[in-house]
């Protein structure tokens, strides 16, 4: 198991663990795709509205496109909880980048936190804080 006792792991009902992780893999890629672009009308779909604003900020330091380029990515749930209304989770992306411009390499190595409402139907999961 390997849980540390502390941490949720509470899945929401009738939650398909494989299906969301491959998802979440297949989300990293657009997302880093679209900060590549600076398309932010794409990775608003994705995010809170406070983290779209402190992301529309943290963009405007990287001068035009980027050029980072995702070779693998893997992600593992690490956290889940859920009360009245609402659904957390926490994804692990670890893998490797590659900086087509400037030849550089290096690790991914991230947590995403996601969050649900559960009180509306079919409502996506948001992705309310990144830690690297």
């Amino acid at each position: 198991t390997g849980f540390n006792n502390d941490v949720p792991f509470n899945l929401p009902a009738g939650f398909d663990l494989q299906q969301f992780l491959n998802g979440a893999r297949d989300h990293y890629r657009t997302l880093q795709e679209a900060w590549n672009r600076n398309d932010f009308s794409k990775i608003q779909e994705y995010v809170t509205p406070e983290l779209y604003n402190a992301l529309v900020e943290e963009r405007r330091l990287y001068a035009g496109e980027q050029h980072t380029e995702v070779m693998f990515v893997d992600a593992q749930l690490v956290r889940a909880d859920r009360g009245p209304g609402w659904a957390q989770v926490s994804v692990k992306f670890t893998g490797r980048y590659r900086d087509s411009s400037e030849q550089v390499e290096a690790d991914i190595n991230e947590i995403w936190h996601l969050e649900r409402d559960l009180r509306t139907a079919n409502a996506p999961w948001l992705i309310v804080g990144i830690e690297q």
